[in-house]
């Protein structure tokens, strides 16, 4: 049996990875700030609250957890629109708590887990592979998101700790409800949490999904920028 910490576990992905990790005969917490949607979780996940925003808060929640086996860095938050017309303020929350929350949690399990052996893993987004229409917020920290779990794959390098960053694609949560266009692919969360579970029993260090996508977004990561602005410039015309 594996202790694992789940942050953003009341609802989505992290719910429906929460549930099959109990199944699975797992001690799981999950945390996030809403103690009543941790709560209707059930099933025998063991909800903490902790708004990964806060520092001081999540040293709060790792200290009542203690060592953990698997540390799925799963929270996040979502809105949709132009730049010209999102506040601020919104933007700002999107890298709060993409980026720098889940930095505030690996900074809290790393050292642990350097010294006694763990397994991270971080949930981006294929959305951080190329700056994507109406995702001024989200987009940016996702992408940073990579960025920094590149970094630090490099740094455990020569430790016991094995490293993951996990980069889906649309998955149905009330995150993508928000959307008001055709999402492809779109995925069940079950499904998107069976995908997760099969990439953290391998060693590859990106896990994404589903594939059909990723070949379309990783074609646009390498599309010279002649051909994919007048191809983004279709698609909002649509």
């Amino acid at each position: 049996m594996k202790t694992v910490w789940i942050t953003g576990g009341g609802t989505g992905i992290g719910k429906a990875l929460a549930l099959k990790l109990v199944k699975q005969g797992h001690k799981v917490y999950i945390s996030g700030r809403n103690i009543e949607k941790l709560e209707a979780v059930g099933t025998g996940t063991i909800p903490v609250v902790c708004d990964i925003t806060n520092q001081d808060s999540v040293q709060a929640a790792v200290a009542k957890i203690g060592p953990v086996d698997l540390a799925l860095l799963n929270a996040g938050t979502y809105a949709p629109g132009p730049t010209h017309e999102t506040p601020i303020d919104q933007i700002r929350q999107a890298m709060e708590v993409n980026y720098f929350g889940t930095v505030h949690c690996l900074q809290a399990v790393l050292p642990v887990m350097k010294e006694n052996g763990g397994h991270l893993a971080v949930v981006a987004s294929l959305a951080g592979y190329r700056g994507l229409p109406n995702a001024s917020g989200y987009g940016p920290s996702k992408a940073a998101l990579i960025s920094l779990c590149e970094s630090i794959k490099a740094e455990l390098s020569d430790s016991a700790v094995k490293f993951q960053v996990i980069n889906p694609g649309f998955v149905k949560s009330p995150l993508t409800d928000k959307n008001s266009f055709a999402m492809p692919y779109l995925m069940e969360a079950d499904d998107a949490a069976d995908a997760i579970l099969k990439g953290l029993e391998k060693k590859a260090f990106e896990i994404a999904f589903p594939l059909r996508f990723v070949l379309q977004m990783k074609f646009l990561k390498w599309l010279p920028d002649r051909f994919y602005f007048p191809l983004m410039r279709k698609v909002m015309q649509k």
